[in-house]
């Protein structure tokens, strides 16, 4: 009897054994600052809440692929954005009211792809677009209806990921009506903002946390017909991941609304422009923020 008891017993100690065991987890992020650094940020906080090691999978070629990897069990967290999540990884089209955006994402990641999402971190990088504001040229123009209406055209510039989006080129094309004077240039935001002071270009299309939004040389024009959707950020996980290891949950979850707009282009800032290390940008927002 004895013996009998000693195996029903083990397969539970061992279970909660491996739940409470060190977490082992991949983290994702895409090819952009903001997508590297925000995953820093959750490297981090693993690290030093749960002591979790951690393989750091950062500058991935796009959403798509990440979430791929998601689904095919070689991911476990990673940042996004509802925007993309929304129409593209998860093809949801209905319109619904902004305030449902939350549960209808993570329902749909629930069914489809074996995960679910944190509520959103707090803030917005939704497609902006920007002129030079010094130009007499463009001294009268305050939104891209305004803009639409020139009869020689504009020199546009985006990067490659705007060109692609469901939310971007085309439909801005579609419902301003955008005359284009020249070919689009598809290029890094870097050089956009180059090409952009040297009157290469006249419009580029940026993120609404790109930390050179603040600079008087530019002005954001405003779209006065709400083509580009709020766009949140979020933490993508997978349930397997949580299942295995529950304590990750709370951690990456205590992240949740504690990045409001000006914070999450001052740290873009740090990197971008002022050129310091993901690492260390990510220890000095986790230590000022008192989550570590």
């Amino acid at each position: 009897m004895l013996k009998r008891r000693t195996l029903l017993v083990a397969p539970g100690l061992s279970f909660l054994s491996g739940c409470n065991s060190t977490p082992k987890l991949k983290i994702g992020a895409k090819d952009n600052v903001e997508s590297n650094l925000l995953s820093e940020i959750v490297s981090q906080l693993l690290e030093k809440k749960l002591q979790a090691r951690l393989e750091r999978r950062f500058g991935i070629p796009g959403s798509t692929v990440v979430y791929q990897s998601l689904q095919g069990g070689d991911m476990d967290i990673y940042p996004e954005y509802s925007r993309m999540a929304f129409k593209v990884l998860l093809k949801l089209v209905e319109q619904l009211d902004d305030s449902l955006m939350l549960d209808v994402l993570q329902k749909g990641f629930q069914a489809k792809a074996q995960a679910n999402c944190t509520p959103f971190l707090g803030f917005e990088n939704t497609y902006t677009a920007v002129i030079r504001a010094d130009d007499f040229n463009f001294a009268n123009l305050t939104n891209l209806s305004q803009a639409a209406e020139s009869k020689t055209g504009w020199r546009l510039g985006c990067t490659s990921d705007f060109a692609q989006s469901i939310e971007g080129y085309n439909e801005l094309k579609f419902r301003y009506k955008l005359q284009e004077s020249a070919g689009t240039r598809l290029e890094p935001i870097n050089q956009l903002y180059f090409g952009l002071r040297e009157k290469r270009i006249d419009i580029l299309i940026t993120g609404s946390t790109d930390p050179r939004l603040t600079d008087p040389r530019y002005r954001v024009l405003d779209d006065d017909l709400k083509v580009f959707s709020p766009n949140r950020c979020m933490l993508v996980y997978s349930q397997a991941a949580v299942l295995k290891y529950p304590s990750i949950l709370p951690v990456i979850t205590s992240l949740s609304g504690k990045f409001d707009q000006a914070a999450m282009q001052g740290l873009n800032r740090e990197v971008e422009i002022n050129k310091r290390g993901f690492a260390e940008v990510a220890a000095e927002w986790l230590t000022k923020s008192g989550l570590v």
